[in-house]
């Protein structure tokens, strides 16, 4: 039934405020094939952080947006779970309470056995089509997520950007690169820079070192 709908008012509200968001962006400086390529997914997640952001405000729920940097995708979840134990849990958080629960039996060998539960916040894919699994064009990757959540960059595996509905979201750095550059080479290499308080995506024509990103909105939840 919602394929036969479209769009909610939701998403066409978003949308119209990421399109006056794109239009007002301007990013200069690549020359060749590739990079014209590069600035074209840089500004894709770009458009999927603002989007984002718009979307958890007027939903009111938590969101996130995935990164898998071997797969060279990314995509949007929503918080479903309704559990306050679970709200607001960084990947990895709560693991070791977990896994001292009981758990049931399981056969010997299968991945039940082998892996604790885990506590992720009940996050599920978003419905919302803008933001289904999206594959970056080929020849073209995530080199790397820096959040204000984490000490080092990620540069593989799966990495996380969370949204609230108070307005905020996670300081971030997100570097996409043409694949056929070497890994220390950054020349051919673009970055998105995430604003915490307005949920801005500020595009750069370079690798902004991850030692920039701003910090205060961890700092400032601990106080």
């Amino acid at each position: 039934m919602r394929n036969s709908r479209g769009f909610t008012l939701i998403e066409l509200i978003v949308v119209v405020a990421v399109m006056a968001v794109i239009t007002t962006a301007v990013v200069t400086g690549v020359g060749n094939v590739r990079g014209a390529s590069v600035q074209s997914e840089t500004g894709k997640i770009g458009v999927a952080v603002r989007y984002l952001y718009n979307l958890t405000v007027l939903s009111g729920k938590v969101h996130r947006l995935v990164f898998d940097l071997d797969k060279r995708m990314y995509w949007g979840e929503e918080q479903t779970s309704d559990d306050p134990c679970q709200q607001f849990l960084l990947p990895g958080e709560g693991d070791e309470e977990a896994a001292k629960k009981p758990k049931k039996k399981a056969r010997k060998g299968s991945k039940a056995e082998e892996e604790p539960p885990k506590l992720d916040g009940g996050f599920t894919e978003t419905k919302s089509k803008l933001l289904a699994k999206y594959t970056m064009d080929a020849g073209i990757s995530i080199a790397g997520v820096m959040t204000s959540h984490q000490n080092e960059p990620l540069k593989k595996g799966t990495a996380y950007l969370y949204f609230f509905p108070n307005g905020t979201t996670e300081n971030a750095l997100i570097w996409v690169k043409g694949d056929g550059a070497a890994e220390d080479d950054d020349a051919d290499v673009m970055t998105v820079e995430v604003k915490a308080l307005q949920g801005a995506a500020k595009l750069h024509n370079e690798k902004v070192p991850f030692e920039k990103i701003d910090k205060s909105d961890v700092e400032a939840g601990e106080k």
